[in-house]
């Protein structure tokens, strides 16, 4: 949560998003079955909601591939991701930002 600074975190949809991320990335990659997976995604939808005041739906609307309006199921949300991959190792400034275009991932 740390590594994106003010440039790369513009707006509080996106704040959220990586929040989602970490999250998944810290406990969610540690379950064991999809029952466990359904239930993070589902936590993650509540606390989006609850406290945020924010529409899952709405702020991962990208995420939606069958074009439901719904992020839904695991594959789905799986397409979230973070990282600092687009910029050459060893630079000095790596932006640590959405992964938005899979075909240059």
């Amino acid at each position: 949560m740390t590594q994106p600074s003010k440039k790369e975190l513009t707006t509080s949809d996106e704040a959220l998003r990586l929040w989602a991320h970490e999250t998944v990335r810290i406990f969610g990659d540690r379950l064991i079955n999809n029952t466990d997976r359904m239930w993070m995604l589902n936590a993650v939808k509540e606390c989006t909601r609850a406290p945020f005041g924010s529409s899952f739906d709405t702020v991962f609307t990208h995420l939606d591939t069958d074009k439901n309006g719904k992020v839904e199921t695991l594959d789905e949300f799986r397409g979230l991701a973070f990282g600092d991959i687009y910029t050459a190792f060893g630079m000095p400034d790596r932006p640590y930002e959405e992964i938005l275009d899979k075909a240059k991932l």
